[in-house]
This record gives C-alpha cells, structure tokens and sequence, in this order.
C-alpha cells in the first residue's frame, strides 16, 4: 500500500510570495497579511492590495524582502510608530450613564489623589478622557489613554511588539 501524503502550505504574515492572480498577472515580492480587523486575508505590494480571492495560486515557498523588516524600515508610512507628525486623539465622555465603569474608575482614581468623591465626580464628568488613535495595517485599531503615548514604554495589543517612540 503506498501512502499520500498532502501537504497544506501555511502562509506567514509579513512574508513575501510570489502570486499568480486570476486576471493571469503574476505579482513578484507581495507581502501577505491576515487582518484581524476584516477576517479577510490579502498580499500587498508598495501601495497596492490583492485581496486573496484575487489570487489563483502562489509559490510555496516565502522569503523576507529587504527593507521590509518594520525596525530597518523607518521611512515606510505605514509602518506603526509614535511620531511628532501624527497624532489623532478623540475626547471620550465618561458620566454614570454614559461609559459608567470607566466614569467609576477614573472618580476612584481622583478620589485616590485626594478629591472628595463629589469633586471627582464633577471633575470627571466635564473631562473628557483624551485617547490617541493607532490602527495597524493587516490587523487593526486601537487607543491608548493620550497621557501615556511619550510617557512609558507602549506595546500593540495585536502583535504584542514595542511601539518605537520616534518623538524628539
């Protein structure tokens, strides 16, 4: 009796392939990505997206390009990092009706520092919570609290990966 064996090739994010797509085009040195935040996985190329139904076949074997390490690759736009030149924050309301527990944490947190509970209540609800957004390509958003983006050492809750701080 001889025995098959089948194999299943795994594709591993931020490693390059080359793809062949449906159209016929053949795509050298394309980057696949698995975003978390679509559930839709896709191979990217400079600026542009083949999403993987596009995508008739690719070669089994995948390899690193140069310059595409994130820590090598400083002048990439795309890449994550805390910068003077972007910073998107959002104002988030916290009362007892509108976000409560974060409303309850941050009075606790007041009444910690030394306000009576109907200061920091006061307080709390007319201040609104800064938060500075992040949103990592292939993954996702997310925020973190404005006071600690520059103040301590940040990771992405997606990859778990260091958040260079490139602020001078």
């Amino acid at each position: 009796m001889t025995r098959k064996t089948t194999a299943t090739p795994v594709l591993q994010e931020g490693i390059a392939y080359t793809i062949f797509l449906k159209d016929g085009r053949k795509i050298a040195n394309a980057i696949y990505y698995a975003c978390i935040a679509s559930g839709k996985p896709y191979f990217g190329k400079g600026n542009d997206i083949y999403p993987a139904e596009d995508v008739q076949s690719h070669s089994l074997i995948g390899h690193n390009v140069p310059g595409n390490d994130e820590e090598a690759d400083t002048g990439d736009p795309d890449r994550l990092a805390i910068t003077d030149e972007v910073c998107e924050v959002v104002d988030v309301i916290t009362t007892p009706t509108v976000n409560p527990e974060m409303f309850r944490r941050r009075v606790k947190c007041l009444m910690i520092s030394g306000l009576s509970q109907e200061e920091a209540e006061k307080t709390i609800a007319s201040t609104p919570l800064q938060m500075e957004l992040f949103y990592d390509i292939g993954l996702g958003g997310f925020a973190i609290d404005a006071e600690a983006v520059g103040n301590a050492i940040l990771y992405n809750p997606y990859s778990g990966e260091e958040i260079p701080d490139e602020t001078e």
